[in-house]
Formats: C-alpha cells, sequence, structure tokens
C-alpha cells in the first residue's frame, strides 16, 4: 500500500514541470539520483523525520542501483532519440528505465518507511539535505533542493 501511495505521490509530483525541470538538472548537473529526491519529498510530506544515516543509505541504494542500471539504460535511450527509425526502440527503452524508476522507488520507499512518523508534515528541506549532503559544499546544488523545497505543489 506505502508503494503505491509513493508512486502515485512521484508521478503527480513529477507532472509539475517545476519539479521535473529541478529534479533533471539535478539527474544531469550533479548525478543526483531522481529517485532518492522523490523519496525525500514523500517522506517530508508523509512526517517522517530526517534522518541522516537513513538518508546515506537512501542515496547508497538510488546510486549502486542508478549506476547499475538506469544510467546505462538513460544512455541507450538518448542514443536511440538522435537516430534514424528508432522511435519504437527508444519507446521500449523507456518503459523499461520507467519500470526500473518504480522499482528503485519501491526499494527507496521500503528504506524511508522505516523512519519515524511524527504525524504532520516535516522539513522538505532538511530531508534533501540528508540525501544529498553535497549541497553543503555547491551553492548552485542548494540552490537547486530550495527551489524544490520551495515548490508550491509541495504544500498542497
Amino acid at each position: 500500500m506505502q508503494q503505491t501511495q509513493l508512486w502515485r505521490f512521484a508521478v503527480t509530483l513529477w507532472r509539475d514541470r517545476g519539479i521535473e525541470r529541478a529534479c533533471l538538472r539535478l539527474q544531469d548537473e550533479f548525478a543526483v539520483p531522481v529517485a532518492a529526491v522523490l523519496v525525500a519529498l514523500w517522506a517530508a510530506t508523509s512526517g517522517r523525520r530526517p534522518d541522516a544515516a537513513l538518508g546515506r543509505r537512501i542515496l547508497i541504494t538510488a546510486e549502486q542501483f542508478e549506476g547499475e542500471y538506469l544510467r546505462p539504460l538513460r544512455e541507450v535511450r538518448r542514443r536511440a532519440a538522435a537516430g534514424q527509425g528508432t522511435g519504437e526502440l527508444k519507446r521500449q527503452i523507456q518503459e523499461a528505465e520507467l519500470e526500473g524508476e518504480r522499482l528503485l522507488l519501491q526499494q527507496l520507499g521500503a528504506l524511508a518507511g522505516a523512519a519515524p512518523a511524527s504525524g504532520e508534515a516535516q522539513s522538505t528541506l532538511g530531508w534533501l539535505l540528508v540525501v544529498v549532503p553535497d549541497a553543503a559544499r555547491c551553492e548552485a546544488l542548494q540552490a537547486l533542493l530550495n527551489e524544490l523545497s520551495e515548490n508550491p505543489a509541495l504544500s498542497g
């Protein structure tokens, strides 16, 4: 049930152009796994307290999965998108990539679900900082996390 709620939450957030744009910049410019960011946002809005050790586990799990499965798929999909007559191949790779994202969210959601819940929304920025600890050393990264945490889609 929790996994279904997390997937719905992620899909709903992804429809917000500001969230999508910030997440893709985090992914492409800073190699931050989008799934880790989405799980952090979900954990904050579902009242789970930020936890640095849990944030590290979430990030490590996401980075490993991304490295082994999602980045290679993403690279092939991007090459297929640039090729001629490869539209169907791109679509099929994109479906596999999306399924990989769903599986990763499921794993990360199980980790985040272990965090104590307070019953009220927690600091979105606090959760983002525990899954993206490098933000303390990078102004551009910090700015993107601030932009995400202040997005109106998270307050509704």
